[in-house]
């Protein structure tokens, strides 16, 4: 036993010799072997005495998952802006933003001032992660330790190999150092609040032969133009919803690309044809997809809804769960499932949608409510129009608690040639099987 703990008992007493802390090597011993014995494994029983003696968990950014608790991370600030949030009745005023180290880059929320700043480095303890909008985001306030620290700690966060650009598809949620060519397909300029006031920023759309994603640049830049092909390094990725963002701050280099990315180019992943569902279903997000299949379900909280005018929740009886009773404003949706024989997920379509597809207008449902007197008549009407026909729809697909989500920013009912689509999937399983015509032999 003493041979197999001793490189256990030396870990920890190195660890503990980086702090204040003193410790009795023997102390140290028999309490490891006291937990080995009770069948704690030898990792968690380690992370188990430096939490006691005050020792946080060293993390790198690339190995967090959600869940872990008084941890020490050290990477660099690349973006920070603050937002005001409501807590208990209070408003409250947190900085969230984007850290890097040379694994990766990870959003966080600092819930006191720390005076972090775009650049520094910093070593924080007792930091916590958790989930949001299903990854996983760094969490440091009243408990943490923050010291801003040399930055020549950390490496430049430049990849190894920066001479060879990354295509859009394969860039990935916490991708740091990113080397990217894309076109701006368009672009659009924002204010935002920081900790140092107004800030304008530039968001848009990038598309290369592989895919469109969304960016933001925290920086005006002069080469981010309508129709422009840049080359980006040193940028980095977080998505939103699980759909990845082109990031790109004070450290990301951005110029006029030698090669220009043609309409011919683009056109892989400009055309409208809609993609099977199987091959979209097992990704956290994707931006910009046109699906199409069978509608089979309209969801209850369909037609006719009453929304809270501060928050837009759906309210019931005039009363919403944060705001308490409430004067709502008349809204329509409908909540539906689309299969297209490949798999399954929910499509959502606001008012306008909504009115295109099945003809009603907010006014028409609230007389149709109003008649029947029951609201849920709408939601009945529009199971009756909808259920079993096809319909294409356009928009960025999620995933999260409530399973996989399109949120239509484009809807049309469609005819779909069902027999077709049949043969040709049959076709693409290999499994084609002879036609006969009902004549001569028989299969």
């Amino acid at each position: 036993m003493d041979e197999k703990i001793a490189p256990h008992v030396d870990e920890i007493i190195r660890a503990l010799g980086t702090t204040n802390t003193t410790v009795n090597h023997a102390i140290i011993k028999e309490e490891l072997t006291r937990l080995i014995e009770f069948k704690v494994p030898p990792e968690e029983a380690k992370r188990s005495l430096l939490k006691k003696y005050g020792v946080s968990e060293v993390k790198k950014l690339t190995d967090l998952h959600g869940g872990e608790r008084d941890i020490e991370i050290t990477a660099r600030i690349l973006d920070i802006n603050l937002k005001v949030v409501g807590i208990k009745g209070q408003e409250r005023t947190i900085f969230m933003g984007t850290m890097a180290d040379e694994t990766g880059a990870k959003s966080f929320t600092a819930w006191e001032d720390f005076g972090l700043e775009i650049g520094d480095v910093v070593k924080v303890n007792n930091a916590y992660i958790r989930l949001w909008q299903g990854m996983p985001e760094i969490n440091f306030g009243p408990r943490s330790e923050v010291e801003k620290i040399n930055s020549g700690v950390l490496d430049s966060l430049t990849a190894s190999d920066m001479d060879k650009p990354v295509p859009l598809a394969e860039l990935m949620e916490g991708a740091a150092a990113v080397h990217t060519i894309f076109r701006v397909m368009e672009y659009h300029q924002q204010e935002i609040n920081t900790k140092n006031g107004s800030r304008t920023i530039l968001t848009g759309i990038a598309a290369d032969s592989t895919a469109k994603l969304p960016f933001t640049s925290w920086e005006p830049n002069p080469e981010i133009t309508d129709g422009a092909t840049v080359e980006v390094k040193n940028a980095y990725i977080k998505s939103w919803r699980g759909i990845p963002t082109i990031n790109m701050g004070e450290f990301t280099a951005i110029a006029r690309s030698e090669t220009d990315i043609s309409e011919d180019d683009l056109a892989p992943i400009l055309d409208t044809a809609p993609v099977r569902l199987d091959s979209i279903s097992g990704r956290m997000g994707v931006f910009d997809a046109v699906i199409e299949g069978s509608l089979i379900s309209i969801r209850p909280g369909s037609g006719l809804i009453i929304r809270c005018p501060q928050c837009s929740r759906v309210i019931q009886k005039s009363t919403c769960r944060v705001h308490g009773v409430v004067e709502g404003l008349y809204d329509m949706r409908i909540k539906s499932i689309l299969d297209d024989g490949t798999g399954a997920l929910t499509v959502v379509l606001d008012a306008d949608l909504t009115q295109k597809v099945t003809g009603y207008s907010i006014e028409k449902a609230k007389e149709v409510a109003a008649l029947a007197m029951d609201q849920t008549s709408v939601e009945d009407e529009m199971r009756r129009r909808l259920l079993g026909r096809t319909m294409r729809a356009r928009g960025n697909m999620t995933k999260g608690e409530y399973g996989t989500t399109l949120v239509a920013a484009e809807a049309e009912l469609t005819e779909m040639d069902t027999a077709a689509a049949a043969i040709a999937l049959i076709e693409e399983m290999g499994a084609v099987p002879q036609v006969f015509s009902g004549e001569g032999e028989s299969p």
